[in-house]
């Protein structure tokens, strides 16, 4: 990176992004028809459900750039007690008020923190999640973050995280930014082999658990003309889509379909023993 990343350009940037759009845009794709990230967003939480399959009552977990909540509070309502950390001062406050409309507030406790130096004590947590971030960090950052979840992880938990795919035939020409740009905001791509390098370093396990192919598919076909599909056909897209998400739940996760077509990856980092 030819220019040094600014943490409070971010904050300012994600804190901007959410009052000028709904809380799913705001995290997810900023421009994209609202169905789509419906789904995306289902995709997610659903791989999470199966990832865990079990009451998370009496864990402890931390969720790593919540944003505005949607997977912190997707653990606090399985049992967790929910530690959820974030730069942006606004998207915590919106979390916040979801919990208590939710009735889990009582389970979540919200940090403004970067990921990257994480004020919390090591050995802390049976889950760290991290959805929807790596991807917004450049490499120096984005590895210290990594290093910091494995330090709060405690030895027997497991992390959850959520990587976009550098072999994606629809992202690889989409996500080239060099560095942080003027207004705060930056993404580029990660991949599997970045992240199975880091976790080689640290001794942590990695396995892929789920991916999304036929969605990313259906997404880059619509995502151009949905805007101005009618309403009348929003609800054959809609089935579409959920058909797609269907199939993505039951796919194998690594197949070779998986590996350029996927946009996302699901992984499960362990430490090793």
């Amino acid at each position: 990176m030819s220019k040094k990343y600014s943490k409070e350009a971010a904050a300012r940037f994600w804190s901007k992004r959410l009052k000028s759009t709904d809380p799913l845009a705001a995290v997810l794709t900023y421009n994209a028809p609202k169905i789509l990230n419906e789904i995306y967003d289902k995709w997610e939480k659903e791989s999470l459900k199966m990832a865990l399959s079990h009451s998370l009552a009496g864990k402890k977990a931390l969720d790593i750039g919540c944003g505005t909540g949607r997977i912190s509070l997707a653990l606090a309502k399985l049992g967790a007690d929910v530690t959820c950390a974030d730069l942006s001062a606004a998207m915590l406050k919106h979390l916040k008020l979801e919990a208590r409309k939710r009735k889990v507030v009582s389970r979540i406790i919200t940090i403004n923190s970067s990921a990257d130096k994480l004020p919390l004590d090591d050995n802390s947590f049976d889950i760290v999640t991290c959805f929807g971030l790596l991807e917004h960090l450049p490499p120096p950052v984005r590895r210290k973050t990594m290093i910091e979840a494995f330090r709060v992880l405690k030895p027997k938990g497991k992390m959850l995280a959520v990587v976009n795919n550098s072999r994606s035939v629809f992202l690889k020409n989409s996500y080239t930014m060099k560095e942080q740009q003027r207004n705060g905001y930056f993404v580029s791509l990660v991949g599997l082999k970045w992240l199975e390098k880091i976790c080689e370093k640290q001794r942590m396990k990695v396995k892929v658990l789920a991916a999304n192919p036929n969605y990313a598919a259906m997404y880059y076909m619509l995502s151009n003309s949905a805007g101005s599909i009618s309403t009348k056909s929003q609800r054959g897209i809609r089935e579409i889509l959920r058909q797609s998400l269907k199939k993505d739940l039951g796919a194998a996760s690594t197949s070779k379909f998986s590996s350029i077509l996927a946009s996302h990856f699901l992984v499960e980092l362990r430490k090793a023993n």
